[in-house]
């Protein structure tokens, strides 16, 4: 891992982030970008219908947000660790997902409060089109971890074929802090599979994703959100490791994302990673 990508609105929540980006490039060697997108200012012209950009107040937020960079890059828990500062008058979202093709990054970290409800809408949707558009393992954190170090890590899949390339990612990085991983599948009235089924399905996959000494769970819930919550609980998980499809459009809405759901609503860190979805061919 060289490059972490924290996209920051200098808000408790992305300190959060940016404190959990360092100590992983403490134990990495990575370089931390940290990422400020700024939405440009406009005003409505009287004569016309047409948007001009608001100059004044675009430097005046510039200059917060140069005051902000140096604030956050001066934290003591960034000491020892490459800073970058990167800041786009661009949408955040866009901006995002191309900065991290640019530098090529290896992983993103992201600050959320999580939400319900009315909340949901507004603050949940920003974490989910991240994590449904990143091609990189993406990492949600809700709380202040000074020493991010993950013992004890679930990974929650259907364990289909198509989720190897995608679970060796994100296999990598609970390797880095020597962690152990349990696989989790909920089974569901409406998906139900038995149960001697769904371990051969599960222990070839632990070995065709390389991966020795698997615990394997296996948990009947109504929701397969509730479940992976419940067997979380029940492990006493440090992080949860979980994919996504990374639809978009009406395949998004119609089917949408457990891990974004679970990114969403979960109290612990999750990191997730798109997998690669092949176009069927008709």
């Amino acid at each position: 891992m060289k490059r972490i990508l924290v996209p920051t609105d200098f808000s408790e929540y992305a300190y959060y982030a940016a404190e959990v980006a360092a100590s992983i490039a403490k134990k990495t060697g990575a370089r931390v970008f940290l990422l400020h997108a700024i939405d440009m200012p406009s005003y409505s012209r009287n004569d016309s219908f047409s948007e001009v950009p608001d100059t004044m107040e675009g430097i005046f937020l510039l200059k917060r947000a140069k005051q902000e960079f140096e604030k956050l890059i001066n934290q003591p828990f960034f000491e020892g660790v490459e800073v970058a500062e990167v800041m786009q008058w661009e949408n955040v979202y866009d901006t995002i997902t191309e900065k991290a093709k640019e530098f090529e990054i290896d992983l993103i970290v992201m600050g959320s409060r999580g939400s319900s409800g009315a909340q949901e809408f507004l603050v949940g949707s920003n974490t989910e089109k991240i994590i449904r558009t990143a091609y990189c393992p993406v990492l949600t954190i809700k709380e202040r971890i000074t020493d991010f170090n993950p013992k004890n890590v679930v990974f929650a899949s259907n364990f289909y074929e198509e989720s190897i390339a995608s679970f060796r990612k994100l296999k990598e990085f609970a390797e880095l802090f020597n962690a152990k991983i349990h696989l989790v599948k909920v089974i569901t009235p409406a998906n139900f599979e038995g149960t001697h089924y769904t371990r051969t399905l599960m222990s070839d996959f632990a070995a065709n994703a390389g991966l020795k000494d698997a615990e394997i769970h296996i948990y009947n819930d109504l929701m397969v959100e509730k479940g992976i919550h419940a067997m979380a609980d029940e492990l006493d998980a440090d992080l949860l490791l979980i994919e996504t499809h990374g639809r978009t459009g009406l395949a998004h809405f119609f089917r949408q994302s457990i891990a974004e759901d679970v990114a969403n609503h979960s109290s612990r860190s999750v990191l997730s990673q798109r997998i690669e979805v092949v176009k069927e061919v008709r």
